[in-house]
């Protein structure tokens, strides 16, 4: 028996998936761009503020949180039921606790991959 397109937890795990690990692969490798203010002071005492462009959070292991938890949740939309709701709400939490940072760009992703957890709940026969 087969299932429309629209209603396949196997596509909805694999969109969302590569929703949620591009943006924090790329921010894993390149950074995010941030400000960073410094006082600098000179022999004659004078003192100078200093503004520049910084990369933060290059190889921040807390980005790959989102990467294991993504594949989890894509490994469970195509063989279990439990791991693709752990690793759904697990993306979508922290995505929700990171929302000022990354999370904003992951939470489309997340919300695919709690829908293709709800439809390998649904769908009996995958």
């Amino acid at each position: 028996m087969t299932i429309p397109l629209w209603r396949n937890p196997k596509l909805y795990g694999l969109l969302g998936f590569i929703l949620v690990a591009g943006p924090t692969l790329f921010f894993f490798f390149a950074g995010m761009p941030g400000t960073q203010v410094t006082a600098t002071e000179f022999a004659g005492g004078n003192r100078t503020i200093v503004t520049a462009t910084v990369w933060t959070g290059a190889f921040n292991p807390f980005l790959l949180v989102f990467v294991i938890g993504a594949g989890a949740a894509a490994w469970g939309c195509y063989r279990s039921k439990l791991v693709a709701w752990v690793g759904s709400l697990f993306v979508l939490a922290f995505s929700i606790l990171a929302m000022f940072s990354i999370g904003l760009l992951t939470l489309p992703g997340a919300v695919l991959l709690l829908t293709g957890a709800v439809f390998k709940s649904a769908n009996k026969n995958i």
